[in-house]
């Protein structure tokens, strides 16, 4: 098994099943990687390395000196475990030694097998005072591209999908002469958002790429892009951090009051993204949890009204992300739930044991589990694409679970 998720003779085509189902409601709530500095953590572009994916840089490295390297890659993998991080180091690094190797080889997906042509290279380390890195952390490199989401700043909300309009800067910024004859990189974050007008746009380029042009997809759920687009691009998966990374990573955020035990449980939450265990703790997430749990309590009983007063706390633009963490953790207990049923009636987890969960598992067979879950998370999907109020769906969630 190699980096794709593939066997050594299934390496042309990758299609990542297992990344392309929704775990959980989370696509909107954690927007973009966290990644480490020496001062502690911040965004993708300002970032001088990327822990937990050094199998991923050694591929990339050993492609660049072989003149490989393929004209479009997509790196799926877990929201917030730094893949645009590793796409920003990955662009630095090319801008910065690009012109050091011949790349007559780039011309097909996969490439064949060249004699290395450069120094011996061990990392895609930039130095953050050399000037390439100066011009991508402030966006004023002439050679490369950042296509993400809209932000509506009225709403304070990302928009849902990545719109076509973004997607064909791609195609004006591609017939451009290369400022230094090196390379020309284009990251797509979200890339897996892109609605079928936006794909058939960014595959019409795939199709006919220049020379020296580097296309990174950014997909949390790589299922969602067209079959043709897997064809033509190269899978790089990315995998959840470890417990270890993650608190190593969380220990660089020196502000953060947090416990040893809180961290624990918040390694657990986070399923392996640095990402949401940052949010987490910005917005209190062990606090919401022991909530939803009290509320969950509560649920066809005659405190019915302290999950009405509860609902109500959702209800402004300034209380988005505590809305979306909650449904996010409230679908997160009930994946719990439902892995302990499949496992076979073990123990609910301490975390998140009480007389609630302990009945949904004990009196609820696999299948109402399973039907639970998919009707909540329907329930949180139709208030952002049908603009339901939020106070409804919070109560039908919690209602939903004390049938």
């Amino acid at each position: 098994m190699d980096l794709f998720g593939n066997s050594d003779s299934q390496k042309d085509v990758i299609y990542d099943d297992n990344l392309s189902t929704e775990d959980g409601y989370s696509d909107s709530w954690n927007n973009g990687d966290i990644s480490e500095t020496e001062d502690g953590l911040s965004d993708p572009q300002t970032m001088p390395f990327c822990l937990g994916h050094e199998a991923q840089e050694a591929l990339f490295i050993d492609l660049f000196k072989k003149g490989t390297m393929p004209h479009a890659i997509i790196f799926s993998g877990l929201e917030g475990i730094g893949k645009t991080t590793m796409a920003f180091r990955l662009a630095r690094f090319l801008f910065k030694h690009g012109k050091s190797v011949e790349n007559e080889n780039q011309g097909g997906l996969f490439g064949d097998d060249v004699e290395i042509l450069t120094q011996e290279i061990v990392s895609l380390d930039v130095d953050p005072s050399d000037y390439v890195f100066h011009l991508i952390a402030s966006g004023g490199h002439p050679d490369f591209l950042h296509i993400h989401r809209g932000f509506y700043k009225s709403k304070e909300k990302q928009d849902a999908t990545l719109k076509v309009e973004a997607v064909r800067e791609i195609e004006p910024f591609l017939r451009r002469t290369a400022s230094d004859g090196g390379w020309r990189v284009v990251v797509v974050e979200d890339a897996d958002t892109m609605n079928r007008s936006a794909q058939n746009a960014i595959l019409k380029i795939l199709e006919e790429p220049p020379a020296n042009v580097l296309i990174i997809l950014i997909a949390h759920r790589p299922g969602m892009l067209i079959p043709t687009i897997h064809s033509r691009a190269r899978n790089i998966q990315f995998f959840p951090l470890s417990a270890l990374t993650i608190e190593t990573l969380l220990a660089k955020k020196g502000e953060f009051k947090v416990s040893p035990s809180d961290v624990e449980l918040i390694t657990v939450l986070c399923e392996g993204s640095v990402g949401q265990a940052l949010k987490f703790i910005e917005n209190d997430g062990l606090a919401m949890l022991k909530k939803i749990l009290e509320h969950m309590e509560y649920a066809g009983k005659e405190q019915l009204h302290k999950i009405h007063e509860f609902s109500a706390s959702f209800t402004t633009h300034a209380q988005e992300a505590q809305y979306r963490m909650m449904t996010y953790m409230f679908l997160w207990i009930l994946r719990k739930v439902l892995f302990v049923k499949a496992r076979g009636n073990i123990e609910v987890p301490a975390y998140i044991l009480n007389n609630a969960t302990a009945n949904l598992s004990a009196n609820n067979s696999l299948e109402k589990l399973i039907f639970l879950n998919d009707e909540v998370k329907n329930i949180f999907r139709r208030v952002d694409f049908s603009n339901l109020d939020r106070r409804d769906a919070v109560r039908a969630a919690f209602l939903m679970i004390g049938q």
